[in-house]
C-alpha cells in the first residue's frame, strides 16, 4: 500500500506540473491584433454641380496619425488624389470636386509593411448632376401644405448636412440703390446664402430702382443662391422703429383683436405677406426668422413671456397658410448668450419650426480679440435637426481688421455643426460685410465654391 501511494503521488505531481506548464505556455502566447479593416462613404451620394460632398473614412481598430490613400477611378486605373491622416477615432474627411457632372468612384487603402495592418475600403461612388435631384423623400416640414419650393430647398440643407459644409452668406439692404454692393465686390467669388430684411423689401417698391430688389433676389435664388429672411416691423403699439421698447405688450397682438395694436400688425404682416407671394410664384422658397433675438432686450418684442411668444409665432404660421403662402421654412432665431442680460433661448423654442439659428457679434470695443461667442448654441441644437449661424461677424469695428476664418473655427468646436454662416451689411455698427474685411476675400477664397468644411 506504501509502494502504490509512493507512486499515485509522483504520478500526480507530474501532472500538476504538466497543467502548469501547459497553462504557462498558453499565457505566453503571443495575443493577435485584430486585421485592420477600412471603410468609405460618400455623403451625400448624389448632389447637383458646385455643392458639396464628402468622403468619410473610418479606419478599425481606430488609430491617430494614420496615413490613408484615397484614389479615384480615372481612364480604367486607380489615381491617388489625397493622403489623409485618421484622427483619434480612425477617421478622415475628405471634400470632393464636384465642378463635373458624372459618376465618380472611389477606395481608401492603407499601406503597411505588416499584413494585419494593410486594408482597403470597398469602392464608394459620387454622382454629380446637371440639375439638383428629385426632392424624395420629402422632408417633413412644420407647414403641412409646403410647396415644392420649399421642400426642395430643406432637401438642399439636409445634403449640405450630411456633407458637413457650412455654406457662406451675406446680408443685403435692400432699402438702398447700393443693395447690391457686398456682391458685386466679390466679384466672381461665390456666396451661397442672401439675406434681406422684409421691412426693407416693402420699403424699396416706391424707390424707382432701375431692378427692383424683388426682382434681383428671384434672380439669386434662381442662380443657386439659399434666400433668408429677417423682419424688423414698427413698433405697432407706439409707432416707433423696431427698437423702440416703449410699449412691448405681445398679448395684444394674440389676444386683443379690437385693440389698434392688434389690428395694425396684423394689415401690416397681410401686405408683407402679398411680397412673399410674389417669390412663391416664381418659385422661389424662403427661409424667415421672425421675431429674432427675441432673448435680447433691444427689439419691441424683446424678452417675452414664453408662452405668449410661441402663440404669436403660431399665428404668424397660420395666417401666412391661410394667405395661400407656403414657400417658408420657418426659423428660430436667437442671440446668442453673452451675458446676464440676455435669456435662455431654449425657453422661447416656438411649437412648430424648421430649423433654428443663431445671431452672434464680437463687440471690438470689449475684448480685443477676436472670437465669435456661441453661449446657447449647443442646448439648442440638442433639440433642432437643422442649425445656423443666421448672422454673424464684429461689431464697433472701424477699420474691418476682424478676421472671419474665427466663424470656421468657431463652428468646428459645435456638436452640430451650421448650415451657413451670414455676415451682415456695413452699418453704424462698422464694418461687418465680407468684402469690407481685410481678410474676408482669404477666408471666402478657403471656402470653396462658397462652403466652408465644418463637419
Amino acid at each position: 500500500m506504501q509502494r502504490w501511494g509512493a507512486v499515485r503521488l509522483v504520478l500526480t505531481g507530474l501532472l500538476a506540473v504538466g497543467l502548469i506548464a501547459s497553462g504557462a505556455a498558453s499565457v505566453a502566447r503571443p495575443h493577435k491584433p485584430p486585421k485592420a479593416t477600412l471603410t468609405a462613404r460618400v455623403a451625400p451620394g448624389t448632389v447637383p454641380v458646385g455643392e458639396p460632398a464628402t468622403l468619410d473614412v473610418r479606419l478599425r481598430p481606430a488609430a491617430r496619425g494614420v496615413r490613408l490613400v484615397v484614389q479615384r477611378r480615372a481612364e480604367g486605373r486607380w489615381v491617388t488624389t489625397a493622403r489623409p491622416r485618421t484622427d483619434a477615432d480612425g477617421t478622415a474627411r475628405l471634400r470632393l470636386s464636384t465642378a463635373v457632372a458624372g459618376e465618380q468612384r472611389f477606395r481608401v487603402l492603407r499601406k503597411s509593411v505588416r499584413r494585419d495592418r494593410r486594408a482597403t475600403s470597398p469602392v464608394t461612388s459620387l454622382n454629380v448632376s446637371e440639375s439638383p435631384p428629385r426632392c424624395t423623400p420629402r422632408p417633413a416640414l412644420v407647414d403641412p401644405q409646403a410647396g415644392p419650393a420649399a421642400r426642395c430647398l430643406a432637401a438642399r440643407l439636409d445634403r449640405w448636412r450630411a456633407a458637413g459644409a457650412m455654406g457662406v452668406g451675406q446680408q443685403l439692404n435692400v432699402s438702398t440703390s447700393a443693395y447690391a454692393d457686398p456682391l458685386t465686390v466679390l466679384g466672381a467669388r461665390q456666396v451661397r446664402v442672401v439675406g434681406f430684411d422684409l421691412e426693407e423689401l416693402a420699403a424699396s417698391r416706391d424707390y424707382g430702382f432701375p431692378v427692383a430688389p424683388v426682382d434681383a433676389l428671384i434672380a439669386q435664388a434662381r442662380a443657386g443662391a439659399v434666400l433668408s429672411m429677417s423682419w424688423h416691423p414698427a413698433n405697432p403699439g407706439s409707432g416707433g422703429a423696431y427698437n423702440d421698447r416703449g410699449w412691448h405688450d405681445l398679448g395684444a397682438l394674440v389676444d386683443h383683436p379690437e385693440s389698434a395694436a392688434y389690428q395694425s400688425f396684423w394689415a401690416v404682416y397681410a401686405e408683407r405677406l402679398v411680397l412673399l407671394q410674389q417669390l412663391d410664384a416664381a418659385g422661389v422658397a424662403v427661409v424667415f426668422r421672425p421675431f429674432h433675438e427675441a432673448n435680447g432686450d433691444w427689439f419691441w418684442w424683446g424678452h417675452p413671456d414664453p408662452a405668449l411668444y410661441r402663440k404669436l409665432w403660431s399665428l404668424l404660421q397660420q395666417k401666412a397658410w391661410a394667405a395661400g403662402v407656403h414657400n417658408l421654412l420657418w426659423a428660430y432665431s436667437f442671440n446668442a448668450v453673452t451675458g446676464d442680460h440676455i435669456g435662455d433661448p431654449v425657453r422661447l423654442l416656438p411649437a412648430k419650426f424648421d430649423l433654428a439659428g443663431m445671431d452672434s457679434y464680437d463687440y471690438e470695443s470689449n475684448a480685443p480679440a477676436d472670437e465669435l461667442p456661441v453661449g446657447g448654441y449647443d442646448a439648442v441644437a440638442a433639440k433642432v435637426k437643422r442649425m445656423a449661424i443666421t448672422e454673424a461677424g464684429p461689431h464697433d469695428s472701424p477699420d474691418g481688421a476682424w478676421d472671419p476664418a474665427v466663424i470656421s473655427r468657431a463652428a468646428r468646436t459645435l456638436a452640430t455643426p451650421p448650415l451657413w454662416s451670414m455676415l451682415w451689411f456695413d452699418d453704424g455698427g462698422g464694418k461687418k460685410q465680407i468684402g469690407s474685411l481685410k481678410r474676408g476675400r482669404t477666408w471666402l477664397n478657403s471656402c470653396r465654391g462658397g462652403f466652408c468644411s465644418v463637419g
